[in-house]
């Protein structure tokens, strides 16, 4: 019985000994436990802190993907005005193109008419020349009609004058011829 005693004793020992082993263990598992515990918390705290920014991030990423969507549908409308300004551009080329072409055109043909001025005026100024002579002539006929006519009027009162003579001489050759005859 005294060693079943002793054994015992010594297995009570043990089992203290193992008891106050397993109560430090207990102790640095609750010291680990309440370290795990606090590094838990602080990655909560940053996992909340992380995840406020990923929902702000998220919340910006949905702002930045509506903004680029808006400026995507912007692009595509600018592009479709951009198309179509090329369009109106290259018709209006096409128009200008058109006018330079009528313009080189109307510059020929006003050279044209230039010329045909320039000949007219000249043919005018031939016509003036030719005009001015023949008013020059006309005014000179008229003097001299006008001397012809007051010439006229003395030679046909001379000729009356003549004729009146000329009648009075037959008059007095009718009577010298019919003395002549008598005589003869």
């Amino acid at each position: 019985m005294w060693r079943e005693l002793t054994r015992l004793k010594e297995m009570n020992e043990q089992r203290t000994s193992e008891a106050a082993n397993q109560s430090d263990k207990l102790k640095s598992l609750d010291f680990e436990l309440n370290r795990t515990q606090a590094r838990i918390e602080d990655t909560q705290k940053l996992l909340d802190c992380r995840s406020a920014d990923l929902r702000n991030k998220q919340l910006a990423l949905e702002d930045t993907e509506r903004e680029l969507a808006r400026v995507r549908e912007e692009n595509t409308r600018v592009g479709a005005e951009n198309g179509a300004l090329r369009r109106d551009n290259e018709r209006v080329d096409g128009e200008n193109y058109d006018l330079r072409k009528e313009v080189d055109f109307q510059e020929g043909r006003n050279a044209d008419v230039a010329v045909q001025i320039r000949d007219s005026e000249c043919r005018l100024k031939e016509k003036d020349d030719v005009l001015f002579g023949v008013r020059r002539d006309v005014e000179s006929l008229r003097v001299n009609m006008s001397q012809n006519r007051t010439d006229g009027g003395d030679l046909t009162a001379e000729r009356e004058a003549l004729e009146k003579h000329a009648g009075c001489l037959q008059g007095q050759n009718a009577d010298l011829a019919g003395e002549l005859q008598r005589f003869v």
